[in-house]
């Protein structure tokens, strides 16, 4: 009998978060050229949420990294974009001011899985430019 398959292991890493987010936006990216635009969004989503966890894992002093790791990743709220930038802002850090401007155009929920059909391509180019600026911007805070 051939040994089973590990389980993936989930991101305990700031890079391990922002390598999970290069994935999804490379997929997103793909599915808006096969004009998939309704899963380019929702997959689009988790490169937001993932960048901004990896930051905010990033931000967190070593003492509480762990119990920072299980509380942005237990719950559905810790899926919302508005929820993980208020994590940032208490810790001291807050999107430049462009790419907040762009992110509040955006409403994301990970209720996109239930939905079907497609999505305006314009507003999907303009939702993955704008994950894509956030995924830059975070990649260039860490180290």
């Amino acid at each position: 009998m051939a040994p089973r398959a590990s389980w993936p292991i989930p991101p305990t890493t700031s890079r391990d978060f922002q390598r999970a987010a290069a994935q999804r936006l490379t997929t997103a990216e793909t599915l808006l050229r096969e004009k998939l635009t309704l899963d380019a969004q929702y997959l689009g989503g988790y490169t937001v949420e993932c960048s901004l966890k990896a930051l905010i894992l990033e931000l967190t002093p070593d003492a509480d990294k762990a119990d920072k790791l299980k509380e942005i990743t237990a719950g559905a709220k810790m899926h919302r974009p508005d929820i993980l930038l208020g994590e940032l802002r208490n810790l001291g850090a807050a999107l430049p001011l462009d790419l907040a401007r762009r992110m509040r155009r955006f409403e994301w929920t990970t209720d996109l899985r239930y939905e079907t059909g497609r999505r305006d391509t314009g507003e999907t180019t303009a939702f993955l430019t704008t994950a894509k600026a956030l995924y830059d911007w975070v990649e260039s805070q860490l180290p």
